[in-house]
């Protein structure tokens, strides 16, 4: 392949273009790496003055040469024999540059295989350690599963080992109770047949003593009599047994009598705590009315003060007007407060009225229930209703004590008003502190007032819960009696079954079957512990 290179631009010529030549052949991987580059410089008639010597150096390292010296220096062959060095020199260069251009790529594709590969891994990682972290965590929530399995697991052994304690014990008591069984009856046996041989032999005395006697006679005629004395004998526990019956119906009936009493001075109990809590209901109702129309009227009446007062400053600060002009308002002022005053009047004596008819009402109910409770027969009622009744007297006398300084309230109240009208000119100052004073009264009253309510309401629930105690013991004794008729009806049981003949064979037969249960407790205890020893080896 040839290049031809006009020799204008032979001063130019550097290896730009050899570097071009080398990547164009680098990416075009077809073309045959063996062709050889020929350079072909081409002399220009205009410059012949101008040398063609180039210099071919590293393009990184130093920049390109430009050749100034003269035309005529060097001769041409040795120029070119220059040139061809330097292009096979460069020849081996790209040949150089395209192994190791080969090998780079190479090792490129070998490094993207290899760092493909590494990606794939390492998503597979990250797969599997995720998979590893929710096998961690199931792992982890399966340990604590089983070790909350194994802790119920030795709490039921702990269990299972303490019940095995106990039924070892138990077993242990029932053998000893076995045999104690077994030695009595043995004993009992002994017993029998001595009592059989000695009354063998006291018969046998007896017929030859008295062989005509009334015992040889009742021994001759043994078997009859047996029958009889044991229908005689049968009779007897039956009428017993009835008897027994008729004392424990009695008895019942006696029981129910007492409770159906109990149960209706409970009512009674009842109904009057209840008309007594109705009857304080209605006195603090009626004592709240009082106090709402207590207030209405004070700020009324401390509203019309206002209203004076306001005039009052108004028709001193308004000397500048003329006489007549004045005179005018002071008696529109002086008519207004004498009808307010007469409404404030008439007003109050309605309230001494209510006071009254409360405490008329609650000495009616007093009465009333005084009355009631004289019928009952329980003393610790009768004591704590006095106590209420003490109580509600002393505030009843507090309340007529509220109602009296109300009442000097409201006096002094309507001496301010009049001294008000009389010292309307220059007073001003002693009419509020004289309202100041009523106020502060009107406060105290107040404040007694729900002092006294709460005190009611406390003692009220005082009585509730003393009733709830009350109520308390009549179910307490309630619940006694019931116990002590069901110890009757076992002794009841009981007696019936000690009255019940003694027989042998009976007894025989539940001494077998005691031991028929010891044996099969046994047999059941051994299975347990085996069963225990095997899931104690399955849990080891």
């Amino acid at each position: 392949m040839k290049k031809v290179v006009p020799s204008d631009d032979i001063v130019n010529v550097d290896e730009f273009d050899v570097d071009g030549k080398i990547e164009n052949q680098e990416s075009s991987p077809l073309q045959s790496p063996e062709t050889p580059i020929e350079v072909v410089f081409v002399e220009n008639s205009r410059d012949k003055c101008i040398g063609t010597d180039i210099q071919f150096l590293d393009k990184s390292t130093n920049p390109s040469p430009r050749s100034l010296t003269p035309v005529n220096d060097t001769p041409w062959p040795p120029r070119e024999r220059a040139l061809e060095d330097e292009i096979s020199r460069l020849q081996e260069q790209l040949k150089d540059t395209k192994e190791r251009f080969h090998s780079l790529r190479l090792q490129h594709d070998t490094m993207s295989s290899h760092h493909r590969s590494l990606r794939e891994s390492q998503s597979t990682m990250q797969e599997e350690t995720e998979r590893l972290k929710l096998e961690v965590q199931h792992l982890t929530e399966c340990a604590g599963v089983l070790r909350t399995e194994v802790q119920a697991a030795r709490s039921d052994r702990a269990e299972g080992q303490e019940v095995l304690k106990v039924l070892q014990t138990e077993l242990e008591e029932a053998r000893g109770e076995k045999r104690k069984l077994q030695e009595q009856t043995e004993r009992d046996a002994k017993v029998i047949l001595d009592l059989q041989r000695q009354c063998k032999e006291m018969e046998r005395i007896l017929m030859r003593k008295h062989p005509d006697s009334v015992s040889a006679l009742i021994v001759a005629s043994k078997g009859v009599g047996n029958a009889k004395e044991e229908a005689s004998t049968r009779r007897v526990l039956e009428q017993r047994i009835a008897q027994l019956e008729t004392d424990a119906k009695e008895q019942d009936a006696k029981a129910q009598k007492i409770l159906a009493n109990v149960q209706a001075k409970f009512s009674t109990v009842q109904s009057k705590y209840e008309t007594h809590i109705a009857d304080l209901e209605t006195q603090v109702l009626s004592l709240q009315d009082l106090n709402s129309k207590l207030t209405h009227k004070i700020e009324s009446q401390s509203a019309i003060i206002r209203e004076r007062n306001s005039t009052v400053y108004a028709s001193i600060f308004t000397q500048t007007e003329e006489q007549p002009e004045r005179e005018f308002p002071i008696e529109k002022i002086s008519t207004g407060t004498q009808t307010e005053q007469k409404v404030a009047v008439g007003k109050p004596s309605s309230t001494p009225a209510t006071v009254k008819k409360s405490a008329s009402s609650s000495r009616i109910v007093n009465s009333f229930s005084e009355s009631q409770i004289n019928h009952g027969n329980d003393p610790h009622l009768m004591a704590t209703i006095r106590g209420m009744r003490v109580d509600l007297a002393i505030k009843e006398k507090a309340l007529q004590r509220l109602t009296r300084e109300l009442e000097e309230c409201k006096k002094t109240i309507r001496k301010a008003q009049q001294k008000e009208r009389e010292e309307a000119d220059g007073q001003n100052n002693v009419e509020a502190i004289g309202l100041k004073e009523a106020q502060n009264k009107i406060k105290l009253l107040e404040f007694d007032y729900k002092s006294l309510h709460d005190k009611r309401l406390q003692d009220l629930r005082t009585l509730q819960a003393a009733h709830e105690k009350e109520l308390a013991s009549c179910h307490e004794t309630v619940n006694i009696l019931q116990q002590r008729l069901k110890e009757r009806d076992e002794a009841f049981a009981m007696q019936k079954r000690r009255r019940v003949p003694v027989d042998y064979y009976a007894l025989k037969a539940k001494v077998t079957s005691l031991e028929r249960r010891h044996l099969e407790r046994e047999q059941r205890l051994h299975m347990l512990v085996e069963a225990l020893s095997k899931g104690r080896l399955a849990i080891d």
